[in-house]
């Protein structure tokens, strides 16, 4: 992943925003089990990579999880990324959604370990990267 500069799939886009010091995850459709989790792991080499940076997900084209997917991010996944240095994650959402109670669940979980915003696009979020 050494030259990896982009992690782009049907599912989704993970990159990092230089100019923004932000490593962004746009979800493009549902997915789960490796098409969730290989995303994912870049993101977080991403994180590791840039130390500090601001962690956006936009997650307005929704998305669904598996339990099991769950269960592994809130286990492993969120730990590791926050020994990155990451402090802050922004949740870009549409203002009315059908997946507010799986945000509010996966905000309460990132609060354990970062400040979390919703915001409604990306300039927003912009206000919240440190």
């Amino acid at each position: 992943m050494e030259n990896a500069k982009i992690f782009d799939s049907e599912f989704c886009t993970v990159q990092y925003m230089e100019t923004d010091h932000v490593v962004l995850l746009a979800w493009k459709k549902a997915c789960s089990f490796n098409d969730y989790r290989s995303p994912s792991l870049f993101m977080l080499w991403l994180l590791e990579e840039h130390p500090g940076s601001t962690y956006v997900v936009d997650a307005r084209n929704g998305f669904e999880d598996e339990k099991e997917d769950v269960d592994w991010a809130f286990a492993h996944l969120i730990p590791l990324m926050a020994a990155t240095g990451c402090k802050t994650v922004v949740f870009i959402m549409n203002p009315r959604n059908d997946i507010e109670g799986e945000m509010d669940m996966w905000g309460n979980e990132f609060r354990k370990y970062f400040q979390v915003f919703r915001v409604t696009n990306y300039t927003e979020a912009l206000a919240h990267a440190k």
